[in-house]
């Protein structure tokens, strides 16, 4: 195959992506000075994101021919940049990709949609994949991807597709200052599936302050502890879930559930972002012994 005949058919195959992709995004009008996208999930729910919505009511969504919808906040995640909207016009589900599958260097495309209707997209490439990251808001990302390519005005809330059309994640501005960043598809929906039921996400809390402390090695070898650190309880707070479960200032934190603790982040994944209601067994050391209480994860309020 000849380098034009190529180059030909790779442009045929992204405008092809474009055109499957294109009548599930949506131009989201919920604030007057931020333009922004959204996402089709079923016929009648719109995830976008939450910076570029500054009013609970009076939301409309334009679709393609500057077709204009009426659209309702059903909830809102500022620590992941979410919100999903629900609408009684009719949509069209969006093709979710592989994320998993993607590598550095793999071809993507930026979809947003304007004010009027009409569909823009923008061509780079996958410039970094890893692994989950906590935003600075301390919300929970499942995987980390930073696509190589311009995110033009209005485009924050768009879809970041696969050379095929289908969708690996929702684009932002709001989760970096120095660059955009793209939320993955398996976290919009567990954030979603959230929001659909109670409108907000349901954060655990446990109701003690702490230090981080530095095990000995000696304590450490003699209890078959895996952690080189973990928490030691500086104060518990009255009527609070640690308080009901028994515990008290000088206890150490080994290990929440399945989770080992050493460290701050280390109990805020431990938490989850589902983790509210849950009963869950509690590791500890006290005055140098092992002991195990349970507690049931509270609800920190918003």
């Amino acid at each position: 195959m000849s380098t034009t005949s190529a180059l030909s058919t790779l442009s045929n195959d992204l405008a092809s992506a474009v055109e499957r992709i294109a009548p599930s995004v949506v131009y989201v009008d919920a604030d007057a000075r931020r333009d922004a996208s959204g996402l089709a999930l079923d016929e009648h729910t719109v995830v976008t994101v939450d910076h570029a919505i500054d009013r609970d009511d009076e939301i409309e969504i334009v679709l393609a021919g500057n077709l204009r919808y009426p659209a309702e906040l059903i909830g809102r995640d500022p620590t992941t940049d979410l919100a999903l909207l629900r609408t009684s016009a009719a949509l069209t589900p969006a093709p979710s990709g592989d994320a998993d599958s993607l590598r550095v260097g793999h071809v993507v495309l930026a979809l947003g949609r304007d004010e009027d209707g009409a569909i823009g997209a923008s061509f780079g490439v996958a410039s970094v994949v890893g692994g989950p990251w906590q935003t600075w808001r301390g919300g929970r990302i499942d995987r980390f991807l930073r696509p190589d390519l311009t995110l033009y005005a209005g485009f924050s809330g768009g879809p970041l597709v696969d050379a095929s059309g289908a969708v690996l994640g929702l684009n932002t501005w709001g989760l970096s200052r120095r660059t955009a960043l793209t939320i993955g598809f398996g976290t919009i929906e567990r954030i979603a599936a959230q929001l659909r039921e109670h409108g907000r996400i349901r954060r655990g809390y446990l109701g003690f302050a702490f230090q981080t402390v530095r095990l000995p090695e000696g304590l450490r070898a003699r209890h078959g502890l895996a952690g080189e650190s973990a928490l030691m309880v500086v104060d518990v707070a009255p009527e609070s879930p640690s308080d009901r479960a028994g515990l008290a200032i000088g206890d150490v934190i080994l290990a929440l559930g399945e989770r080992t603790i050493e460290d701050a982040r280390d109990l805020q994944h431990a938490l989850g972002n589902d983790g509210a209601g849950a009963t869950r067994p509690l590791r500890i050391l006290r005055a140098g012994q092992p002991h195990e209480l349970v507690v049931t994860i509270g609800e920190r309020a918003a």
